[in-house]
């Protein structure tokens, strides 16, 4: 089963165990009419689905039913795109970048679509942006440059990502929280922001980290 050299390496999330031996089951059961191409679709789709019920949900709550189904959808293709190419010796450096743009950008819409529900202010889904899009940055550097693929920071991972995604919006509902207010900075806000800064800084240590040791191999390899 070749699903194990797809997201070898560096998996440090919770769930990655769990959910490598679900993917195996799903891959040994899926038709072989199903395509990676169709996969990473039904991830775009399921991300679309999200974005629509995010922003309806400023009408009407009703909305809110459609989010976990895009969650799950989401999931579902993008988790088993990769791995399916890889299993049937079908992928090629051009799908494979589809598969990573249709997935950025899938988090990159449902991420501002918080900013347009009452779940998330404007101003916290932005940081919550600049925060995906520089974990997003470098992993792909980490990537290409130590060919190292980390899909996971302290725990969490893109499955973990797209359950609080799901379930932020209910817990939200039933605390009350109604972002779309303009109140100024909330609590919720200033948490959101502590913990940015938090992720942020600790990015910054793990990149010089990593700087260090590079410098460290290099002059190594100089001896």
């Amino acid at each position: 089963m070749k699903i194990a050299d797809y997201k070898s390496g560096h998996h440090q999330s919770f769930l990655a165990p769990a959910e490598q031996r679900l993917l195996r089951a799903i891959i040994g059961e899926l038709p072989e009419s199903v395509t990676a191409l169709q996969l990473t679709r039904i991830g775009l789709l399921g991300a679309v689905i999200v974005a629509m019920a995010l922003v309806g949900s400023s009408w009407s709550p009703l909305w809110m039913t459609l989010i976990p189904l895009g969650a799950f959808l989401n999931w579902f293709g993008a988790a088993l795109d990769g791995p399916v190419a890889l299993h049937r010796d079908t992928a090629n450096p051009r799908l494979s970048l589809v598969e990573h743009i249709c997935d950025l950008f899938s988090q990159i819409l449902i991420i501002v679509a918080f900013g347009f529900s009452p779940f998330l202010s404007f101003e916290s889904a932005f940081v919550v942006l600049i925060c995906y899009l520089l974990f997003s940055a470098y992993t792909y550097i980490r990537a290409v440059v130590r060919h190292v693929q980390q899909m996971a920071y302290i725990g969490l991972g893109a499955t973990e990502f797209r359950i609080l995604i799901a379930v932020w919006p209910f817990a939200a509902h039933a605390m009350g929280v109604d972002e779309s207010v303009d109140a100024g900075v909330s609590r919720l806000d200033a948490a959101i922001m502590i913990l940015a800064a938090f992720a942020v800084c600790g990015l910054a240590i793990k990149a010089l980290s990593d700087a260090r040791r590079v410098a460290m191999d290099e002059n190594g390899q100089g001896v």
